[in-house]
């Protein structure tokens, strides 16, 4: 393992990563010259809630939503209570590519109405490519996306 650092920009903690190294979101690792979001598509969560359980005002009310949530947070708070997922990187996942996840969301949207997609119970941003590529997707399709961050990232 190289003794120098690389600088990881995804959040304020810029957290500073040997080779091999994972950042304090546990969702970035440092590979050679490269950091890379391991957390990409690594899915611990996946249900179908009502838009009221997101901190929203009167956005579609009463709609089902398929909620999503990956691995890791960039934060450490002592109440949080997904902790069980956001501050460990030993939980299981299935992974989901972009398209795999807009074809649930499609699936749901037939048989309940769906309205999209919401990156929730963990730390969204710190995916961020994963939820740009869904994005893309979800906007031809038309289904919404909710972001629930600590808008930190």
């Amino acid at each position: 393992m190289s003794n120098t650092t690389l600088t990881c920009d995804t959040c304020f903690h810029h957290c500073a990563l040997r080779d091999g190294q994972k950042g304090l979101c546990l969702s970035r690792k440092r590979q050679g010259e490269s950091i890379l979001p391991i957390g990409y598509g690594r899915i611990s969560s996946l249900a179908l809630d009502l838009i009221e359980k997101k901190p929203l005002y009167h956005f579609h009310p009463g709609r089902p939503i398929v909620s999503v949530g990956g691995l890791g947070c960039n934060l450490r708070c002592p109440f949080c209570q997904n902790s069980g997922i956001s501050q460990s990187d030993n939980v299981p996942t299935r992974n989901l590519s972009p398209q795999e996840l807009i074809a649930i969301a499609e699936e749901a949207r037939t048989q309940y109405g769906n309205l999209g997609i919401a990156f929730t119970y963990t730390e969204p941003l710190i995916n961020y490519e994963y939820i740009i590529d869904c994005g893309a997707l979800a906007k031809e399709r038309d289904l919404c996306i909710v972001l629930v961050s600590n808008g930190t990232a």
